[in-house]
């Protein structure tokens, strides 16, 4: 499949129902979904246009015995893209349904698959990871829960550890009405509060939507 290309997708009442928590509401997406990955906004069964290009200019990274980290992994397609060229490759998602179901499609994966909160992640996470890759996660939040999101996902980064972001961009005074909730490059300017450097910034513009990629660094 060609990740520029829409696809078609069937309704989901889930994904109407008011932002509660995020516990609750990305399962009742997924369980309403059943196992028709169609019914799930922002599931493609590809990875992320913009990741294997940053990969292949990274290569050293596999030569390299380096924790990985998958932010909100959802079905699991760019975890197993990461898994193919890293050794050790995690991969969380809030929701206990898309865990099950990146454990269905991938059965033989090397990918260590887990529940976890974002908001609320494991002791034993920080830090601890070589390599952070987060796309779309930050984004499919309110507003109001963006700040602590950019604060776990900097304190999962280890020291000398990168962090690769993308998400839809916007301009800071643009308006955004999610789910999802663009992001503005001054708001992700608050991982610099978290001991990270920027290192490398791009803008693309993909079937008609603002990405951008990011990438930090650790000191």
């Amino acid at each position: 499949m060609n990740p520029e290309e829409p696809i078609q997708r069937h309704f989901n009442s889930a994904v109407c129902r008011p932002f509660d928590t995020p516990s609750t509401w990305y399962e009742a997406v997924y369980r309403e979904a059943g196992n028709e990955s169609n019914k799930v906004p922002w599931a493609r069964q590809t990875n992320q246009p913009l990741l294997l290009p940053w990969l292949e200019l990274r290569q050293e990274l596999a030569a390299e015995n380096r924790r990985t980290l998958v932010v909100g992994c959802g079905l699991g397609d760019d975890a197993e893209t990461l898994a193919h060229r890293l050794p050790h490759v995690t991969a969380f998602d809030i929701s206990p349904r898309a865990i099950a179901w990146c454990r269905q499609r991938f059965p033989a994966s090397r990918v260590a698959y887990q529940v976890a909160d974002l908001l609320d992640l494991p002791e034993d996470f920080r830090q601890a990871f070589d390599l952070v890759y987060e796309a779309l996660t930050i984004q499919s939040l309110p507003p109001n829960l963006h700040a602590g999101a950019i604060a776990a996902i900097a304190d999962c980064v280890a020291p000398g550890g990168i962090l690769l972001l993308m998400c839809y961009g916007r301009d800071p005074e643009e308006p955004t009405d999610g789910p999802p909730w663009h992001l503005a490059r001054s708001e992700l300017d608050l991982f610099l509060q978290h001991g990270l450097q920027e290192v490398c910034f791009q803008e693309h513009m993909i079937a008609g939507v603002r990405r951008f990629l990011v990438e930090y660094r650790k000191a």
